[in-house]
């Protein structure tokens, strides 16, 4: 059940303990082929989400279902999720796999690809559940199919006997000053003040203590509701700083994150007329948009970096493109 692994920490004592390993990828993909519950995790509002799927594992992807609604609309502004599956039966004997990589989405598609891509999954799904999509579903609400590309894997397993006693030999030298009970009061605290503020219904307010600071994440209707949560928050006696990362939903949208500005710049390089030029590359950096490579015209440069300029959430453009062409042989810097 073990093999494929290195062993961690080697014995040191005697005396017989767990046995510590680290499984290789195929052990830990056999783990994800034979197990049909896992648990996604993704970052929603600045705070961390984990939720229970079901799912079927094939060829490097995990596929699952979901609500079309909700949740989906969040992970999909980055992709990014972490995916996790275990096996135990005692408290020593356990394994544990963690993948983590890109999710899409399973549509039936126009072109062969995606015909494909969407009865492979169904037809996974329907393993697990043989009523899926059809009007037997036990499940009907879960519409939307989707797949994590496993991009990078890592296992952990635990066997109850085998391993050695091992004791560390390292100082303690980190401290920690936060102190849970005083976070937890305060935390609680800010929760009552919050609560004698009439919020919108369509508000999501996420509050984190950690000494003495309150961090608040999500989203509050408008600006002069995001000051009436902080103005809330001030008012608490015990904070001493507050982290406002609150976004607005209305009348604005949510602000973009790094990843769609990245994504609006390749969307404007496939605009009418095409930027066609190879060696033209976006960079996102802190906010900003910086064009690196070689634009075959200073026309070509000028149109590229107007449009990009154009880009919600974005604090401007670094053009550090080079032009060469007929009208100029050197350098074009803003």
């Amino acid at each position: 059940m073990l093999n494929d692994t290195a062993v961690l920490n080697p014995p040191r004592t005697a005396d017989d303990a767990p046995l510590f390993s680290v499984l290789g990828r195929k052990a830990c993909e056999a783990i994800l082929a034979r197990n049909s519950v896992g648990r996604i995790a993704f970052s929603l509002h600045d705070s961390v989400r984990i939720v229970p799927i079901h799912y079927a594992y094939a060829s490097g992807w995990i596929y699952g279902r979901t609500a079309a609604a909700g949740k989906l609309e969040e992970i999909l502004r980055n992709r990014r999720v972490a995916f996790e599956v275990d096996e135990h039966t005692q408290l020593f004997e356990w394994r544990s796999v963690v993948a983590s990589g890109p999710l899409y989405l399973i549509e039936p598609g126009t072109t062969p690809s995606d015909r494909r891509t969407h009865t492979k999954a169904v037809s996974l799904i329907r393993e697990l559940v043989p009523s899926a999509m059809t009007d037997s579903d036990p499940v009907p609400f879960r519409d939307q199919l989707f797949r994590i590309r496993v991009a990078e894997i890592s296992g952990r397993a635990s066997g109850p006997t085998g391993g050695k006693r091992v004791f560390s030999r390292s100082e303690r030298n980190t401290a920690d000053t936060g102190k849970a009970d005083s976070d937890a009061i305060l935390r609680q605290l800010v929760e009552t003040a919050l609560a004698k503020v009439s919020l919108s219904p369509g508000s999501k307010i996420h509050i984190d203590a950690f000494d003495g600071v309150i961090a608040l994440t999500g989203s509050a209707e408008d600006g002069t509701e995001r000051s009436a949560v902080e103005a809330a928050v001030l008012s608490v006696p015990g904070v001493q700083a507050v982290v406002q990362e609150l976004e607005t939903v209305f009348p604005s949208q949510q602000q973009p994150t790094p990843v769609e500005i990245a994504r609006e710049a390749v969307r404007q390089l496939r605009l009418p007329p095409r930027v066609a030029d190879p060696g033209i590359k976006v960079v996102a950096e802190h906010g900003w948009l910086r064009v690196e490579g070689v634009a075959n015209s200073r026309r070509t440069r000028d149109d590229l970096v107007r449009r990009l300029r154009s880009i919600k959430g974005s604090r401007g453009v670094i053009d550090k493109l080079r032009v060469i062409g007929p009208d100029t042989a050197h350098a074009v810097t803003d």
